[in-house]
């Protein structure tokens, strides 16, 4: 089962491949560093290492998919998968880790966490068949 919002969007946190939780919205951030490579004694460095990108994602309103997942094993999770699907393009995020999950305990929520924030340590997309 997967939470379909507005435009044809989804998001959902996969571990192992089974679907465990989704969110209303995700927002990533690409982060690509480079490393100055210095001769000893040097200033100037001689060249530079480009690193593999990184991705800091922020999600709004975890809801966990059936009884598979509680607040407490949500936090548990490493090495997961995020998937993203909008207008027919799926982005895969792999190798996610937890930085912060913010709770918030109102009546009637039914939400894991309000808001989430994770690292990824790469991406990949693809068109789905339509």
């Amino acid at each position: 089962m997967e939470l379909l919002v507005p435009k044809r969007q989804s998001v959902s946190i996969e571990l192992n491949g089974e679907r465990v939780a989704s969110a209303s919205a995700v927002k990533c951030v690409c982060v690509k560093e480079r490393r100055a490579i210095r001769a000893f004694g040097e200033a100037e460095p001689v060249a530079w290492l480009d690193l593999s990108p990184s991705y800091r994602l922020e999600l709004s309103q975890l809801s966990g998919l059936g009884q598979s997942i509680s607040r407490s094993s949500l936090w548990e999770m490493s090495d997961f998968r995020l998937v993203t699907v909008q207008d027919g393009v799926r982005t895969v995020y792999s190798g996610c880790e937890w930085q912060e999950l913010t709770e918030q305990a109102d009546a009637g929520n039914g939400f894991l966490a309000e808001h989430a924030v994770m690292t990824a340590r790469k991406r990949s997309r693809e068109e789905e068949p339509i």
